[in-house]
């Protein structure tokens, strides 16, 4: 069983006075990522760049890897996630 590295980008929006997160995008690579995040920043007040390793055969995986924020997002402590599919 390998493990597996999923790069993402997440956008946010302000809502009601609180952050709410969009679909999570999934990307080939750690530079893909970050220039699907700079893509996303244009029409987002935020957006978070991730990675997540784990083994998806048996769906066990790590906590999410920060690579980069830009504008508003909220702290990783307040921030699921979880919702990264494996590809």
């Amino acid at each position: 069983m390998a493990a597996k590295t999923i790069y993402c980008a997440r956008a946010f929006w302000w809502r009601g006075g609180t952050l709410k997160g969009g679909e999570v995008r999934q990307f080939l690579n750690e530079e893909r990522a970050i220039m699907g995040a700079e893509a996303l920043y244009t029409g987002a007040h935020g957006v978070a760049v991730f990675r997540v390793t784990g083994y998806p055969d048996v769906d066990l995986w790590e906590d999410p890897q920060l690579i980069a924020t830009y504008g508003d997002v909220p702290s990783i402590a307040g921030c699921t996630f979880a919702a990264v599919d494996a590809a």
